[in-house]
């Protein structure tokens, strides 16, 4: 699994990881125990591993969390040879479903097998929220597009639900990205669509609070005005975006009767979703939406483009924009071959829209040889964790509709910055990343008590930043470290979400940290001795389970080029003809899921873009 890291920096210090744990003078030197693992019992490597979970020094922290994450998805996100495992008979996990009767075909590809050179009017580095609008868009004015994208066009037999293959064909680096001090994995498409193809549908609008909030940053009237009110209308009903099928599954549920005995903020969620199963089936659709019920861009702009003759190309590495005459005049790239080989491939285009995601897009800007100093700054994340509740009645928290409920209780604990509260499908993938170790066993009987468990998901607009670094190779490296302040937010916000548990009827409450903060709700005074333990360990540096679904503002809009790297229209300060349509140009992080912001905004370029054109042609 090691080798399926794409990054080398990556790769070798995993490699250089398990040979320590393989070396007796290494484990000497980190453990004070003279022999390798293989050759220690049970409780000495418990220990030892234990030791480097728990350690004062951030590093073996990391290095900890990093093993333990490839080491339990290796084990628990693939069957074994009878297409059953014995984890998913213990707890009553079905695994992958039937596959529905109707085939849905993935869209059609242009083939590249040869070094090859395309001219066109546009090219679309990107399929996702911001690509894949902004080619529907063009296409149909009538423009020549050409969209290349890294990962493959997935069909309804594509997506067999084993959440290891799911992985390696719809997420970036097969979800093994994680930012350099090894605290937060980094979950984002790779595939025809992006990540409209398995986020969670859940369609909220940027709220009005925020849309001021960027104006101000910005210098720009952009975020106010109507023509941005009109991008959005535009978008939510072009993905059919509303609360039709939005019943919730048992996790929401429990959520929503948690919030209403508390008293406390709790609504329903908009989704992109059209004749949504709802159901069981439902849940699984973070691996992609069998039934096509899901509105990603695969099923509506790109299906627009394609009908408007736009080519699409998979399996392209976009290396650099091409300038000439002070100009963007296309990009030059590698599309892989079945066989491993590649090709190069050329696209000459007046126009070069970047739409690929937060972190890609500062490391195609630096390759390209922009001198911006704003490109890679300003990241924001979304960390999110979650606190868990141990329920008496099954709840199958893999099923349901992903997202149909949500709470704003805590959304602004100081000037717009909080946490919200929403749920999410537990598979196996998540649970065996994320959950904190306190031994073998213990982490075991955590696993099997999956069925009976539900969450409260904590999504945190952050405040403070992170950056993309660029290597000398051209690879993005994401630097990133949750702040003082953020920690404190996801403390309330984690005490907060156990209260909604307890009221719900958990017996049992646990965080995320290493190990695990416990609490039984029947207990005197539990919340406030649950509150110190959480408080102990730690959120920060490895002491908690992270995860972040929303990467932004690593390329910002607004009007002064010492302070961003795309104007109004989304053409980038330093290169005339070169545009970015994705979260990247954000102006700090979003604080509700972000898709339905990226799609208005790429609503938006798209059609600036078309007026130039209008103007110049």
């Amino acid at each position: 699994m090691i080798e399926s890291i794409s990054d080398p920096g990556d790769r070798n210090r995993l490699l250089a990881l398990v040979f320590a744990l393989g070396s007796p003078f290494a484990n000497l030197a980190m453990s004070g125990r003279f022999a390798s693992v293989a050759r220690m019992d049970i409780e000495d490597r418990r220990k030892l591993l234990e030791g480097w979970a728990h350690s004062r020094l951030g590093v073996r922290r990391a290095g900890f969390q990093a093993l333990k994450r490839l080491t339990n998805i290796a084990y628990y996100c693939w069957p074994h040879h009878d297409d059953s495992h014995p984890t998913w008979s213990t707890v009553g996990y079905a695994g992958p479903l039937p596959q529905p009767e109707k085939t849905l075909e993935p869209l059609v590809t242009v083939s590249i097998d040869r070094d090859t050179t395309l001219e066109c009017d546009v090219v679309i580095v990107g399929s996702g929220a911001g690509g894949g609008v902004v080619a529907g868009i063009l296409s149909e004015a009538g423009q020549r597009v050409v969209v290349l994208e890294k990962g493959k066009a997935l069909g309804s037999r594509d997506m067999t639900q084993v959440e290891g293959e799911m992985l390696e064909k719809a997420y970036l680096e097969g979800g093994l990205l994680m930012t350099q001090s090894g605290s937060m994995p980094i979950l984002a498409g790779s595939c025809l669509g992006g990540g409209t193809v398995i986020n969670y549908t859940t369609s909220f609008a940027l709220p009005d609070a925020v849309r001021e909030e960027w104006n101000d940053l910005s210098e720009l009237s952009l975020f106010t005005s109507s023509r941005f009110s009109e991008s959005l209308a535009r978008v939510k009903e072009r993905l059919n975006v509303g609360t039709r099928w939005s019943t919730p599954g048992t996790r929401d549920e429990l959520m929503e009767r948690g919030l209403k005995k508390l008293g406390w903020h709790s609504d329903v969620i908009p989704r992109n979703v059209t004749d949504c199963q709802e159901g069981k089936e439902c849940g699984y659709c973070g691996y992609g939406c069998r039934h096509g019920a899901k509105n990603d861009t695969a099923r509506t702009y790109l299906r627009d483009a394609v009908a408007s003759d736009a080519r699409l190309i998979t399996g392209c590495s976009v290396i650099r924009v091409l300038k000439e005459g002070g100009r963007a005049a296309g990009v030059v790239g590698n599309v892989a071959l079945p066989d491993g080989r590649s090709v190069s491939l050329t696209v000459r285009a007046r126009i070069v829209v970047a739409a690929c995601g937060s972190i890609n897009t500062p490391a195609l800007l630096a390759r390209s040889n922009l001198s911006n100093s704003n490109i890679g700054k300003g990241l924001r994340l979304h960390p999110a964790s979650a606190v868990m509740g141990i329920f008496p009645d099954p709840v199958e928290p893999w099923s349901g509709a992903l997202q149909t409920r949500y709470s704003e209780q805590f959304a602004n604990l100081d000037d717009g910055y909080g946490v919200r509260f929403e749920t999410a499908p537990l598979h196996l993938a998540l649970p065996a990343s994320a959950f904190g170790w306190e031994g073998a066993g213990k982490y075991r009987d955590d696993i099997n008590r999956l069925k009976n468990m539900s969450l409260i998901g904590l999504l945190l607009r952050d405040r403070d930043h992170g950056r993309v670094a660029v290597t000398r190779s051209g690879r993005p490296r994401v630097h990133y470290d949750m702040s003082k302040y953020d920690a404190a937010h996801m403390h309330r916000g984690l005490l907060g979400g156990a209260e909604v548990l307890a009221a719900a009827g958990a017996t049992e409450v646990f965080t995320l940290h290493s190990p695990p903060v416990r609490a039984n709700t029947s207990t005197a005074n539990w919340l406030k001795t649950f509150g110190s333990g959480c408080r102990d360990s730690g959120y920060r540096h490895n002491r908690m389970s992270y995860i972040t679904f929303h990467q932004m503002a690593s390329a910002s809009m607004g009007k002064d080029p010492k302070k961003s790297v795309v104007g109004e229209t989304g053409e980038t300060h330093e290169m005339p003809g070169l545009y970015i349509a994705d979260a990247s140009v954000f102006p700090t992080s979003s604080g509700v899921n972000p898709m339905i912001t990226i799609m208005a905004l790429a609503d938006h370029i798209a059609n600036r873009i078309n007026e130039a054109s209008c103007r110049t042609g």
